[in-house]
């Protein structure tokens, strides 16, 4: 039935089959693919957060390929790469957090806008082969003279098969559309409390670093005081000296 239907369609209906049946198709290899990426995902993201902190420092922890295709991870060693290129001010650590962590939801996310862009259009492309398949079958009347169903439907089936296959491909991309964008928030709600928390680490260990090298600085100052009074005393001296010396010379002149 399928195959009569395609092969005696029109050449237009049969393009927008062959475009419906390849999205349609397309469609459900995403999703396959969508659902095995976002169950490992959830599973290396907590694997990530109990290994992460109990090391509790980014500088240090290079184990982050053990846990692909964790979004925390890639977020995470994207950070910990840039920190340790270049020296980032206190006040900015957290925008280059929040950035990574836009960067790593776009990557999980970049396959949203087929699911989008099929569940939006396939209605109407089926629907532009209905009305050329009912065309088609006004056609053939005004041809043939008759209005038989003889000459009405093959027609009208070729019209109601590409409506069917429309519905066909949008329905499923529409459905897993809204399944995935419910995992993209639960996985960037993650990202959001991470980020917090890396926040607040990165600037705790930068506090914790900043006084104590404030106490080194204290503790150095007596010294350097001591250092220079002793200078400030050898240069008098020095002074002293070289006045007696000029009085002797004098004397024994």
């Amino acid at each position: 039935m399928l195959k009569e239907a395609i092969a005696h369609a029109t050449v237009p209906v049969k393009i927008v089959l062959s475009i419906l049946i390849i999205s349609s198709t397309l469609v459900w290899a995403l999703i396959i693919y969508n659902l095995i990426m976002f169950k490992k995902i959830e599973e290396k993201d907590f694997e990530f957060l109990d290994s992460f902190w109990d090391v509790r420092n980014i500088g240090t922890f290079y184990r982050y390929d053990d846990f692909h295709p964790s979004v925390i991870a890639k977020m995470c060693a994207e950070v910990a790469a840039i920190l340790s290129k270049k020296k980032i001010p206190i006040e900015r650590i957290g925008r280059v957090i929040e950035q990574e962590a836009k960067n790593a939801l776009a990557e999980v996310s970049r396959f949203q806008f087929i699911f989008a862009t099929v569940a939006s259009t396939a209605p109407f492309v089926g629907l532009f082969g209905t009305v050329w398949g009912i065309m088609h079958s006004f056609h053939e009347i005004g041809k043939t003279g008759k209005a038989g169903l003889e000459v009405v439907a093959p027609g009208i089936s070729e019209a109601l098969f590409a409506t069917a296959v429309g519905l066909f491909a949008a329905i499923p991309a529409a459905v897993a559309f809204n399944f995935f964008q419910n995992k993209i928030k639960k996985i960037a709600n993650r990202l959001e409390f991470f980020a917090t928390e890396l926040e607040n680490h990165i600037l705790r260990r930068g506090d914790e670093k900043m006084l104590k090298e404030n106490h080194e600085n204290e503790n150095s100052m007596p010294k350097e005081r001591e250092k220079k009074i002793k200078i400030k005393m050898s240069e008098e001296n020095n002074k002293k000296i070289k006045e007696k010396m000029e009085e002797l010379k004098s004397i024994t002149k």
